[in-house]
């Protein structure tokens, strides 16, 4: 084809990938198993004090959303293949309004969307392998993620490429082998001197956003390092403090001089009498001269306790929770919002990522129509409910079924007609027999009318005024 007099060839010229990756390595980072920046056996062994309650928390709620299997149809025929079943108007507009969803082709593409109850990868969810079920793999590797940012799954598939279970691989164990081409190649499991290699198609990463690398994730424990050390030196000082002699709440004093024999034998009957758990509160035997004076709570200990509290606050922080959630004191209205936030900013995103990985990698191996999706995980306000409710039934916005539909209430036969009160009719039409004064005989007045009329009357008014 000749535009200008110049040959334009329509073929599209590859993109050269290979141009664009060797800028993220150094050269020799290529072909092997790449080293994280951050020892997530370390983040493993962290597992512990207020990074276990908000880790475990996140991976617990996360694993407690239901994940439902659907297809969508881009004709209204039926399928034979697989059982499946309506999914809801309010359902229905959920996908839709979800960004990573309603991109996906096979809802772009859809006339109808329907949830798939019977399929083989319903059956690979609830028996993953022989010792792992649905909920033990989804707190697994939120868990994995809450702590070092990365989760892995092995895929392993029949001989016809069917995939028959799914293994979560332990993260700190896992290396990613980055391509010049391909960008990743494959992984590598290490412990010791053992090294298996794993295909790239045979492994499903998830991972957290990391600013710094594009083949590793950063968990949230990764931005809390610090608070964390923090919080175990403040556990070890006091361990070694109850260790000697609990806290220290006093000394012995003497005026006399004492010869080196006199202090070492009180130095360890005091030891002997005071030092360890078991001896604190005990009341002291002094000699003659020896004087017992008391001290008050140290400045150190009393900063030691509001760092405890400080740490605690950003731990909770970082894991996308509020203290609400576990503030002793909080009313219900605080605790009902804090849980609410907590799934709102922090669970939901979560999930999102793991749709998304789930549809690129796992469903298209079964079937391009079928994506997963999990259900809201963000409560309803039952109050705002009620009021909304109440509005479009009084207004007549919708109808009682349509009402009951959307709170998942089976239909009643007498709801499909909303119901408004006697006094509110459309404007332009009368009761029948008039306008309701009793005189039956006014026409139905339109609203062309009464617009007329009363630009008449403004015309005229104004007039008047001249």
């Amino acid at each position: 084809m000749k535009i200008f007099g110049l040959e334009i060839s329509k073929a599209k010229k590859p993109v050269g990938r290979n141009k664009l990756i060797p800028n993220l390595l150094w050269p020799w980072s290529y072909n092997t198993g790449l080293t994280p920046e951050s020892d997530y056996g370390a983040f493993m062994e962290a597992y512990r004090g207020w990074v276990y309650v908000c880790a475990n928390k996140n991976a617990m709620c996360c694993a407690s959303i239901p994940l439902r299997l659907y297809v969508g149809k881009q004709t209204s025929n039926p399928i034979k293949s697989h059982s499946t079943k309506k999914v809801t108007k309010e359902r229905f507009a959920y996908i839709n309004s979800q960004s990573h969803l309603s991109s996906l082709p096979q809802v772009r593409k859809a006339v109808e969307i329907e949830e798939v109850t019977d399929h083989p990868i319903l059956d690979l969810m609830r028996n993953v392998n022989n010792f792992m079920n649905y909920f033990s793999l989804f707190e697994m590797t939120n868990l994995f993620q809450e702590l070092c940012g990365n989760a892995y799954w092995y895929i392993l598939e029949d001989k016809l490429g069917v995939p028959r279970e799914i293994w979560a691989m332990p993260p700190q164990n896992m290396k990613v082998v980055p391509d010049k081409v391909k960008f990743i190649s494959g992984y590598k499991f290490i412990k010791g001197f053992e090294e298996i290699d794993f295909a790239e198609e045979s492994i499903i990463h998830f991972k957290y956003p990391s600013p710094t690398s594009m083949y590793y994730g950063k968990g949230p424990l990764s931005a809390v390092v610090d608070p964390y050390n923090i919080h175990q030196n403040i556990n070890r000082y006091e361990n070694f403090v109850f260790g000697n002699m609990g806290r220290i709440e006093g000394a012995f004093e003497t005026e006399n001089e004492l010869s080196q024999y006199e202090f070492d034998r009180l130095k360890e009957e005091i030891r002997q009498t005071f030092s360890g758990i078991e001896n604190v509160g005990k009341s002291p035997l002094l000699e003659k001269g020896v004087k017992y004076k008391t001290y008050g709570l140290a400045p150190r200990d009393l900063s030691f306790m509001q760092g405890r509290k400080a740490v605690k606050e950003e731990i909770v922080n970082a894991y996308g929770q509020s203290m609400g959630l576990y503030d002793k004191d909080a009313t219900r209205a605080n605790a009902t919002v804090a849980s609410f936030t907590h799934m709102k900013d922090a669970v939901k995103p979560r999930l999102i990522r793991m749709e998304e990985k789930i549809n690129e990698k796992l469903t298209p191996k079964f079937d391009d129509k079928l994506f997963v999706s999990f259900d809201n995980p963000v409560p309803i306000d039952e109050d705002l409910r009620l009021k909304e409710k109440e509005s479009h039934l009084k207004t007549g916005y919708s109808s009682i079924n349509m009402e009951r539909e959307q709170d998942n209430r089976d239909r009643v036969d007498w709801g499909d007609i909303p119901i408004l009160n006697s006094n509110l009719i459309p404007l332009g039409s009368r009761p029948e027999g008039g306008n309701g004064n009793g005189d039956g005989d006014d026409e139905p007045v339109s609203l062309e009318s009464i617009t007329e009329d009363l630009a008449l009357a403004v015309f005229n008014r104004l007039r008047g005024r001249q």
